[in-house]
């Protein structure tokens, strides 16, 4: 069944340019009988090349890309806005500034965010992993302390791959900068990349060390103060001995990603802490002409990891799928591979690879990064 419910071309919008839009942007000519309009808040940040920016390895162009000059590159027509509504009777997409977008079909790719506790009143900077703009504030804001000869302690919250990242990223820009700094990661787990192999982990530990990265496992971040970062042992009973202060100037957190909360709003079925529920259809299972892909989407029957792999792998089925659903076509059946690739960038051109139980570390680890890295934001740089 075509989802054209009335005269004229259908109507295709696209709320989010994350990693799932952009390949339907460059395939536009495969949509060719739908108008498409893409929604976007602002710029696309590439996570995979945040931490080497935040660490000085990138300039901050060279990890974005502006929405509206590739919609004009590839024929779509661009709004930017932010969607905080559904009117799925009425065909309408409502945006925060009161407009309204009619469509026939609907795809949503917007990202992730990271939770962060509010700063305390004069304690220390607080920063978060997602939107990735905060972390180009911040390596702006500690490159020009470091030139004023300040040297303000730094306590990176959350030990898996994003707050290990960060962690050996600040230690990279303190380095370029001569700044001698004291870096603190906390750890609620016991194990660094819980998931990796435990091969991987003791070598991650023994770079921690040799970069002077302190690392304190089994640890929760508690509270801000005013003086730095409040942790307490995990599973410890709560009280005020149980309580420890870590003395900085900065906390940055990087523990844990959650689905936009727009999605909450917008009247389909939502798994709490992972997005929008969907088929392997990438539909939703409420309504076949909403789609999702990438970080904010929720597969029912698999529970998968924020990797922008997912993202990108499952942009191929979109557009199938979009495509067929214009035309009346049986939609393809996204597949999540077994294994994904993950490529840690840890400064000093040192990268550490996983996939599975295989593991690799030092520079030729990073140069491939790099090279994936390039050549996925190669189509898609101002």
């Amino acid at each position: 069944m075509s989802a054209l419910r009335g005269g004229g071309r259908p109507h295709i919008v696209l709320i989010g340019a994350g990693h799932a839009h952009l390949y339907l942007m460059r395939h536009r000519h495969r949509l060719a009988d739908a108008d498409i309009t893409i929604v976007d808040p602002g710029a696309f940040w590439y996570s995979g090349m945040a931490a080497g920016m935040l660490g000085g390895a990138h300039d901050p162009a060279e990890i974005r890309s502006d929405p509206r000059r590739l919609a004009r590159q590839y024929g779509l027509d661009s709004v930017r806005g932010r969607l905080v509504g559904l009117d799925r009777a009425g065909r309408q997409a409502q945006l925060a500034d009161g407009r309204t977008l009619g469509y026939d079909l609907i795809s949503l790719s917007l990202g992730s965010c990271a939770p962060t506790p509010s700063a305390a009143s004069h304690g220390p900077g607080v920063w978060a992993v997602k939107p990735i703009a905060q972390l180009v504030a911040l390596r702006h804001y500690l490159s020009n302390a470091f030139e004023r000869g300040e040297r303000p302690a730094l306590v990176v919250v959350g030990g898996g791959a994003s707050g290990v990242e960060l962690a050996c990223n600040l230690r990279s820009l303190a380095t370029r900068h001569a700044a001698q700094i004291a870096i603190t990661l906390v750890s609620r787990s016991r194990k660094l990349i819980p998931t990796a192999p435990s091969g991987a982990r003791r070598w991650l530990e023994g770079y921690l060390r040799r970069i002077g990265v302190e690392v304190r496992v089994g640890m929760r971040a508690v509270s801000q103060h005013r003086d730095g970062l409040l942790i307490a042992e995990e599973g410890a009973t709560m009280g005020q001995d149980a309580l420890r202060l870590l003395e900085c100037g900065h906390v940055i957190h990087a523990s844990g990603l959650a689905p936009p909360d727009t999605l909450g709003g917008l009247g389909l079925t939502f798994i709490d802490g992972r997005g929008l529920a969907l088929h392997d259809t990438l539909q939703s299972v409420d309504d076949p002409d909403v789609f999702a892909a990438g970080d904010c989407a929720a597969l029912v029957a698999h529970a998968l990891p924020r990797l922008g792999v997912y993202g990108v792998r499952q942009a191929p089925v979109l557009l199938a799928n979009l495509e067929a659903r214009l035309h009346g076509r049986p939609l393809q059946r996204y597949r999540p591979q077994a294994q994904a690739l993950t490529i840690l960038d840890l400064g000093h051109g040192q990268g550490l690879a996983i996939r599975g139980r295989l593991w690799w570390a030092g520079r030729s680890s990073l140069l491939w990064k790099r090279w994936l890295d390039d050549r996925f934001m190669a189509d898609y740089r101002q």
